[in-house]
């Protein structure tokens, strides 16, 4: 292999936690005579180094844009949240109001209702005397 060819398994093998230079500077130099192709090779290596560079700015700042796009959903989620429970308060609120009226309605209406009850049996009573008097006549 000459210095300015790097096979896909040696340029995977850099991301290797396994990574050994030697074996790595041993494949693209195998002689000393290899060694002219140095500065192709660094020319090669520098490139490779600024556009790994640049892919490394390019998704900080994707990064960065992202995080700040998810730190404002997050900002108006929680305003939405805090918006949805004063609502769901204010629904209580007036549940706990409508329940009030609602025991007071219910309340007067079992009063008219015993009020009736007692009335129905009076007037039973009054018209059972009533043909008690007629009979005794």
């Amino acid at each position: 292999m000459n210095g300015l060819q790097v096979d896909e398994e040696a340029v995977s093998s850099l991301s290797s936690p396994n990574y050994d230079p030697l074996i790595h500077l041993n494949e693209i130099f195998p002689d000393p005579s290899s060694l002219m192709s140095l500065a192709p090779v660094q020319l090669h290596l520098t490139t490779h180094l600024h556009h790994l560079d640049s892919q490394i700015k390019s998704a900080s700042q994707t990064q960065k844009e992202q995080q700040a796009a998810t730190q404002e959903r997050i900002n108006e989620l929680q305003r939405e949240l805090e918006e949805l429970f004063k609502s769901v308060e204010a629904v209580k609120v007036k549940a706990e109001k409508a329940d009030g009226v609602m025991g007071s309605l219910t309340g007067g209406i079992r009063r008219l209702d015993g009020g009736k009850h007692n009335l129905t049996i009076s007037m039973t009573a009054l018209k059972r005397l009533q043909m008690l008097s007629i009979s005794a006549k």
